[in-house]
């Protein structure tokens, strides 16, 4: 469905995209994670036709990317992370322009379906930001594309609204559809998604399926909260230490990765050997927060 082999991106003397690589299956819901300026969007402008590459291969649904006249030869659905609408017209009116009114019937579907059925009338400057994200879908649906590229999707918006377009997105791939959506939020890539790709500064960090990331990763990590910052120096030998496999310090916390419970004892040991006062020190299974964090962080 789609396809990126060495994709670049150049701003002057910035490179925005660093010979990317990507694969998303059809049928399949593929998470694009990364930091906030890592290249996220960037990419994805690329890939629904609004900018071209510096280099690089790029198809979409059969199409080369680079060489098309017009972005909506790809037929693809795009919601950009902030959508616009005009605000004097209602959520029914806002389709049925999208749509050319020709898909009248159609509209009235994709109204019920996003849950906005019985707004339909009511004028799009007066919808909170979830439903106007749910309105966005619905728009990006509107000509029945196969894929369906959605830069953040689930931002900015409280724990409901988020459910809300979660279960939209679901909802899709039992469609048949292929989903590409870019998040920062990794709760919700291990919720919906099958695929993981991960961006910082321009290149890939990884790529995979997202049970393979959890069974390849299935370490236990001990969250510590130290009384005071640890010098650099304890730090480097703790990570050295026999059976830890990482460690990421991270706004006044220590997250360390070992290879099974048994080293508790060693680490705690270690830790007051070295007159480390501990405020907490909590065990649990890794989570795809701290594959991205150990990304960032040793990339």
């Amino acid at each position: 469905m789609i396809t990126v082999k060495g994709l670049q991106k150049k701003f002057k003397n910035f490179y925005a995209l660093k010979n990317v690589d990507m694969h998303v299956k059809k049928g399949e819901i593929y998470g694009f994670i990364g930091p906030n300026g890592s290249g996220k969007t960037s990419t994805m402008n690329i890939l629904a036709g609004l900018s071209r590459p510096a280099q690089g291969e790029c198809t979409v649904n059969g199409l080369d990317v680079t060489k098309l006249t017009h972005p909506g030869d790809l037929k693809i659905g795009y919601l950009p992370e902030d959508p616009k609408f005009y605000p004097w017209m209602t959520a029914h009116e806002t389709l049925d322009y999208l749509s050319g009114g020709r898909n009248t019937g159609h509209t009235g579907e994709i109204l019920r379906w996003t849950g906005l059925l019985d707004a339909r009338n009511r004028r799009v400057g007066g919808f909170s930001r979830g439903m106007k994200q749910r309105l966005g879908i619905g728009a990006a649906l509107i000509r029945n594309p196969e894929l369906l590229i959605l830069d953040e999707p689930s931002s900015a918006l409280d724990p409901e609204g988020r459910s809300e377009v979660l279960r939209l997105i679901k909802d899709l791939k039992g469609m048949g559809k292929t989903i590409l959506f870019s998040t920062h939020i990794l709760d919700d890539v291990e919720r919906v998604c099958d695929t993981v790709g991960m961006i910082d500064a321009g290149q890939m960090m990884f790529e995979k399926p997202l049970r393979q990331l959890q069974k390849e990763n299935t370490q236990p990590i001990f969250d510590i909260i130290p009384a005071h910052s640890v010098e650099s120096n304890i730090l480097n030998a703790l990570e050295r230490l026999t059976g830890v496999v990482s460690l990421t310090k991270s706004e006044g916390s220590l997250t360390v990765k070992v290879a099974d419970n048994t080293v508790s004892v060693s680490v705690m040991r270690f830790l007051t050997d070295h007159e480390i006062v501990i405020e907490s020190f909590s065990l649990r299974k890794t989570r795809l927060e701290d594959l991205f964090l150990h990304g960032v962080n040793t990339k």
